[in-house]
């Protein structure tokens, strides 16, 4: 931690350059599907559910590719450079999709975006690189409030912009939000970067190597790969579960308040969990969220209405939601000060690889199967997280606290 930097501020700084991130996103992620039939002509739905899957699979594989890049060269030349590159980066090239002539160009401007994109690693790793260890759960469960509350917005705005004024006026509003948002770390979040000094014999790197492939590391790295395929391998679809229960008469308005509805969910979750995993050792909270996580996604599929469908939502985000805070309590007690960039660009990358999976699997799925069964496949994943989450609390099991700390080098950062 920088003591010469303010970490309040930052953190409110962030939470509302993210705020605004978010409510982007939230502006044209879901309607993505909807996008497809409607302004590129792909109206069979097995046919649409393919491309949604290539659309994701593309987009998470150079995510995935692109933040193990990012977070070693955060450690080197700063985080905030890297919200600044993610900000600005999203913003250029999101109004993009908006003039794709066909469905392959628009999978393959979200594969180059995708390499420039990602906003909330970087924010994450500032935020635990400038506040006080004790106070780590607390910032990152800040800053998923602001996470799921700008997608809530930007769901509910995106639903009633895409049906008065049209996919491209989404677009653009998306990359403008970003715009603000790079502005504002800009100008108000402070960083005093000192990357970490390699001794002559640059042993530093056998250190990194150690740290990163120990047992508790491992453990949760697959945790995360597992939570990335099951929380996102449902995302790209529920446009299409709406257009089935519902019609196709309003669905984008309709995927916006449900979208809006789960996000809920996660805010309240943020404001909890943080506080939480700075009392009680996070592993305690991980396999009861778990496995609600995993009955709620699976009511999901089963849900004969909207209204259902809301509610399941609603509860897969409030269980979930917390999910990812409470891993990266658990990595961020497994690592060292100076390389949290990396383990944290790690984490990002393998998150998103479970998502690689996701979209893989969810392809086949939607095309043999139907769109329910997706979020039975998502419930079935989830529940795999349970193995690894057991080597945590069983007796004898894996220290989250003080595997690693022996060896951990000291933050280079005055």
């Amino acid at each position: 931690m920088n003591g010469s930097v303010n970490w309040k501020r930052n953190l409110w700084a962030v939470w509302l350059s993210q705020y605004l991130s978010l409510a982007g996103f939230g502006m044209c992620g879901p309607f993505i599907p909807l996008f497809i039939k409607d302004s590129l002509g792909v109206t069979d739905d097995a046919v649409r559910g393919v491309f949604v899957s290539a659309f994701t699979f593309v987009g998470l594989t150079s995510l995935c590719l692109a933040n193990i890049v990012w977070g070693m060269v955060a450690d080197r030349y700063g985080r905030k450079l890297m919200l600044l590159r993610a900000s600005f980066g999203t913003a250029f090239f999101y109004p993009l999709m908006a003039c794709s002539p066909n469905v392959y160009w628009l999978i393959a401007i979200r594969g180059m975006a995708a390499l420039f994109t990602g906003t909330v690693n970087p924010a994450q790793t500032l935020l635990v690189s400038t506040a006080p260890p004790e106070r780590h759960g607390y910032v990152l469960g800040v800053l998923s409030t602001a996470v799921w509350s700008g997608n809530m917005t930007g769901y509910l705005l995106g639903g009633i912009v895409v049906e008065i004024w049209g996919y491209t006026a989404a677009f653009l509003s998306c990359s403008f939000l970003y715009f603000i948002s790079g502005l504002l770390i800009q100008f108000a979040v402070q960083e005093d970067f000192h990357p970490p000094q390699k001794n002559k014999a640059g042993g530093a790197k056998p250190s990194l190597r150690k740290e990163l492939l120990a047992p508790g590391v491992i453990a949760v790295l697959v945790m995360f790969l597992l939570m990335g395929g099951g929380r996102r391998i449902d995302q790209p679809f529920v446009a299409m579960l709406v257009e089935l229960i519902h019609g196709p008469q309003g669905a984008a308005c309709c995927t916006g308040i449900i979208s809006a509805v789960s996000a809920v969910g996660g805010v309240v979750t943020g404001f909890c969990i943080g506080t939480l995993c700075d009392r009680y050792p996070p592993e305690k909270m991980l396999l009861p969220s778990v496995l609600l996580a995993g009955v709620a996604a699976a009511l999901q599929g089963f849900a004969p209405n909207v209204w259902m469908l809301g509610a399941g939502r609603f509860l897969a985000y409030f269980v979930g939601g917390g999910l990812q805070p409470i891993l990266l309590m658990m990595l961020s007690r497994l690592t060292p000060p100076e390389h949290k960039g990396t383990f944290f660009g790690w984490s990002a990358s393998i998150n998103q690889a479970g998502g690689i999976v996701g979209s893989v699997i969810s392809g086949v799925i939607v095309y043999n199967l139907g769109v329910r069964a997706i979020f039975f496949a998502g419930a079935l994943i989830l529940a795999f997280m349970l193995i690894p989450g057991w080597c945590f609390i069983r007796p004898g099991g894996i220290s989250t606290v003080k595997e690693n700390r022996k060896n951990a080098a000291p933050n280079t950062q005055k």
